[in-house]
């Protein structure tokens, strides 16, 4: 392990004096802060099962195999039980691997564990957690919360714009899938594009057509946030790691750059050109939010206001958030389709019997078609994009699980 992450230093040295220098350097920190830093050892960390752990490491060395977090916790949870703990490195790691204590924890005490640990990735995406996912609760994060839900009602019931704007890429999404005609293709990139145009037409009403160049550019460097963000890595444990050559962290920064560019281009576009009138889109609705509906801030930024930092993390966790799980599901569901085309065909038939061949599916069908609705709850209860949550914190003393 530590011969690939520093394979990429000096090429003069060689990998046996990069890791005696780097084992130096990790003794010293770990001395130095062990005797600076007092150890809290967290309440009632007896009474949970907890995996071994080594100094430094904690439980590292039991977490590999090569199995997903998901999986692998999974199969811990077979010997530890449903709730267990374990040590990321210095860090005290609780896993909740069952249905109801998820529940309890989310929502019968969600206050509680409401906090987000500091992460160097994180702090770096969300400008130090000016998004809502990453953010730790706080009054701010309430009232940014309520914004960006209101702000979403535009698209909402009693609202057919999203239904409109998605049923136009669908036409051509599936106008792109004929064209190949009776080829083998990857339909991926294609699903990938359509999903990219419809979250830019609800963030800042652009419509972008196939091969656009700033489209490309927003799916390219999302693409490569999703890939850094979801491959880990120890820096996250291990924050003073940042100062070695880092190639994951370089392209995620590069990839923030070129995302913070355009979202600030489309933010200055959009102050220039919004009127007192009804929102085009999420920009505006957050920048009318922003200013209580008076055109301008105060002049003096106040700690629970909302700054052009939280619009831009709200606009970019949009993007993270929507493009990747949506166009994921759809090509598992595609592909569970095509590898059992008599759920297919059940699909085919209930559309044909409820909504038939004259017009296109909407909303409002979707209380006729119970069959269509199982195949894509199923579709995503074995393929969840998300099997593992995002880290949370608890924020006070809290008794659980009985």
């Amino acid at each position: 392990m530590l011969t690939c992450l520093l394979s990429f230093l000096s090429p003069s040295l060689s990998p046996s004096v990069l890791i005696t220098l780097f084992t130096v350097v990790v003794v010293v920190l770990f001395l130095t802060t062990s005797r600076l830093v007092p150890v809290t050892e967290p309440l009632a960390r007896g009474s949970i099962p907890c995996l071994p752990r080594l100094p430094f490491l904690g439980s590292l060395p039991w977490l590999g195999g090569g199995l997903p977090p998901h999986l692998l916790f999974t199969q811990m949870s077979h010997r530890y039980g449903p709730l267990f703990g374990l040590y990321l490195g210095p860090h005290y790691t609780v896993v909740i691997n069952s249905h109801q204590h998820a529940r309890e924890v989310l929502m019968q005490k969600g206050k509680d564990f409401a906090g987000r640990p500091s992460m160097v990735t994180t702090n770096l995406l969300t400008r130090g957690g000016k998004d809502i996912a990453f953010s730790d609760y706080t009054p701010l994060w309430k009232h940014h919360r309520r914004l960006v839900h209101n702000s979403f009602t535009l698209f909402g019931e009693g609202t057919t714009r999203l239904q409109d704007i998605v049923l136009s890429e669908v036409d051509s999404l599936c106008v792109e899938l004929l064209s190949s005609e009776k080829q083998g293709f990857d339909p991926s990139s294609a699903v990938t594009r359509a999903v990219t145009n419809i979250i830019c037409t609800l963030v800042f009403s652009a419509t972008y057509r196939h091969g656009d160049a700033e489209l490309q550019e927003v799916i390219q460097y999302n693409n490569g946030i999703v890939e850094t963000i979801a491959r880990g890595g120890l820096v996250d444990i291990y924050p003073w790691l940042k100062v070695f050559p880092n190639k994951s962290l370089s392209k995620l920064k590069k990839c923030i750059t070129i995302r913070d560019q355009l979202l600030t281009r489309k933010l200055q576009e959009h102050k220039l050109s919004r009127s007192d009138g009804e929102p085009r889109d999420l920009l505006d609705a957050l920048l009318k939010g922003q200013t209580g509906g008076q055109g301008q801030k105060s002049s003096e930024p106040k700690d629970d206001e909302l700054t052009d930092d939280h619009v831009l993390m709200t606009a970019a966790e949009t993007f993270g958030a929507g493009v990747e799980t949506t166009s994921t599901t759809l090509l598992w569901i595609l592909a569970y389709l095509l590898h059992h085309p008599e759920v297919q065909e059940r699909v085919q038939k209930e559309l044909d019997e409820h909504v038939g061949s004259e017009r296109t599916v909407t909303i409002s069908d979707r209380g006729q078609l119970p069959y269509l609705n199982s195949v894509i709850n199923e579709g995503m209860r074995i393929r969840p994009v998300s099997p593992v949550l995002i880290p949370h914190t608890a924020m006070t003393n809290s008794r659980t699980f009985s």
